[in-house]
């Protein structure tokens, strides 16, 4: 058997853990189940390279499109031609490709003309005002999503149906819990969607009861100055502190000593950062979005009143730390193996 997998990007290296971390954790542990299987990742855009590596004993090509406009039809083309090349060399049989998008073209394309077997997982928000949708009204195209918040926007958008399977993580990828020296922590990119805003009006309300909270920020992104200045503005400067982007594995050891994961994303298709939380014993406050699971551990909040009282309820309670998986890894390969099958 030989599995082509189609993603816009990967890691450049095996330390790499920032670059799509859910897709190489299911990678690494889709080898081990499946070691007579070959697998070939073709990655369109990242990383900046043309030059073929290993990633952990698998093949990765890179076609180096560098998220360019000018190149993206010369991008297609390779692609095309890469998976000729290899179905030539070793007869594919299954394209799984990652995101609705190019990747999905590109692998339906070749997958009717091959009569090949193509699964296409949505990965975010291209369940949204998204062209490529309309090439996947296919009979061959199995479509998944990664919750069941994730598989209604796409149902009421698209009128597509999916199948879901949730990520799962590796426990062996986390370190012991330890005693608790972050009161809240935030995971992720400092963009719009995540809507650091509301996350430093949630924090001025909470310091007014809490003057010594020590509150940690994960991640970069454009909106890192706008973040700066509203936390100088409301005088946060000793209480929030802006981490930067750090690997998967600190992000982990961070995790392992906090309280709290505020999450102000006003959208999440499934929030690997909510599974990675709640295995290190984390409380979390969020919108309803993501793979949200009804559990004391995590309580939605629809306005910023809401989130403060949801923390002050978690701060002011007996804190105990208990470790809580929403979906083991080996239940996610399984259910792609089926479908592989």
């Amino acid at each position: 058997k030989h599995i082509v997998f189609l993603t816009p990007g990967f890691a450049a290296l095996e330390n790499d853990s920032t670059t799509i971390p859910v897709l190489q954790v299911y990678l690494n542990h889709l080898k081990q189940f499946l070691p007579n299987v070959k697998l070939t990742v073709i990655t369109f855009q990242f990383p900046f390279t043309s030059e073929k590596y290993n990633w952990n004993e698998i093949e990765v090509i890179p076609l180096n499109g560098k998220n360019s406009k000018v190149k993206k039809i010369f991008t297609w083309r390779k692609a095309y031609t890469t998976l000729q090349k290899l179905h030539n060399e070793n007869k594919i049989d299954i394209i799984h490709s990652f995101w609705i998008g190019e990747c999905s073209l590109i692998g339906q394309y070749f997958a009717s003309k091959k009569n090949i077997k193509h699964i296409v997982t949505a990965m975010g928000q291209d369940v949204f005002d998204n062209k490529y949708v309309y090439f996947l009204r296919k009979d061959k195209t199995k479509i998944i999503t990664l919750s069941k918040n994730h598989q209604d926007k796409l149902q009421k958008n698209y009128n597509l149906n999916s199948e879901i399977i949730p990520w799962g993580i590796d426990i062996n990828a986390f370190p012991v819990i330890q005693e608790n020296s972050i009161d809240i922590l935030g995971v992720g990119s400092l963009n719009k969607v995540k809507n650091y805003p509301l996350f430093i009006e949630i924090i001025s309300e909470i310091v007014k009861k809490h003057t010594n909270i020590k509150v940690e920020i994960l991640g970069k992104g454009n909106e890192l100055k706008n973040i700066e200045r509203l936390i100088k503005e409301n005088n946060l400067e000793n209480n929030i502190k802006l981490i930067g982007e750090v690997t998967r594995s600190v992000v982990l050891e961070k995790m392992s000593c906090s309280k709290i994961l505020l999450h102000t994303s006003t959208y999440e298709s499934f929030g690997y950062v909510f599974s990675e939380a709640l295995y290190s014993g984390m409380k979390i406050v969020s919108f309803d979005v993501g793979n949200f699971i009804e559990n004391k551990n995590w309580k939605i909040s629809n306005s910023k009143d809401q989130f403060v009282a949801s923390i002050l309820a978690f701060l002011e309670s007996d804190f105990k730390k208990n470790r809580l998986i929403v979906t083991d890894i080996e239940l996610t390969i399984s259910s792609y193996i089926s479908l592989y099958k």
